[in-house]
């Protein structure tokens, strides 16, 4: 599966040099959640059937969001006896720390406490989940040589 980097490349290619393209709109973001949800390769009855519940769109909607998303390379589509099915080439993780990266980059300057202050302050973290983030930090930097307390 190619990585994020790929498709942000073929994306950039495709919508401007300035790699703006490499992220997709909400929507875009919601049809491959969709498709990361489902057995690969799927049709477009599955991936319907894993959009959020609030989701209405019509058949001819999701079609023509995944041609937008093969059109940018995240997307492969094949026939498979009378119907399409469809394979993500990007990987969800991926994606997410790209996506994640360019918006703590863009709201935030590049601070994750900012972030995680927002988040916190917003009522959007509970106690356990800071304990917990908390209990993951200090395991992550004590696997680090190079921890960076400042």
């Amino acid at each position: 599966m190619p990585t994020m980097l790929s498709a942000a490349k073929s994306a950039a290619a495709q919508e401007g040099a300035d790699g703006r393209g490499a992220l997709l709109p909400p929507s875009e973001e919601t049809v491959m959640a969709a498709l990361w949800a489902c057995p690969s390769p799927a049709a477009r009855r599955q991936i319907a059937a894993r959009l959020p519940a609030g989701c209405a769109w019509a058949d001819s909607t999701l079609l023509n969001f995944l041609a937008r998303l093969e059109s940018r390379g995240f997307v492969k589509s094949e026939k498979q006896g009378n119907k399409n099915v469809y394979t993500p080439l990007v990987r969800r993780a991926d994606y997410c720390a790209a996506s994640t990266a360019a918006h703590l980059d863009r709201l935030y300057g590049g601070d994750v406490q900012a972030l995680v202050r927002t988040l916190a302050d917003a009522g959007r973290m509970s106690f356990a989940a800071m304990e917990s983030l908390a209990r993951w930090l200090d395991a992550r930097a004590a696997e680090s040589p190079e921890c960076d307390y400042d």
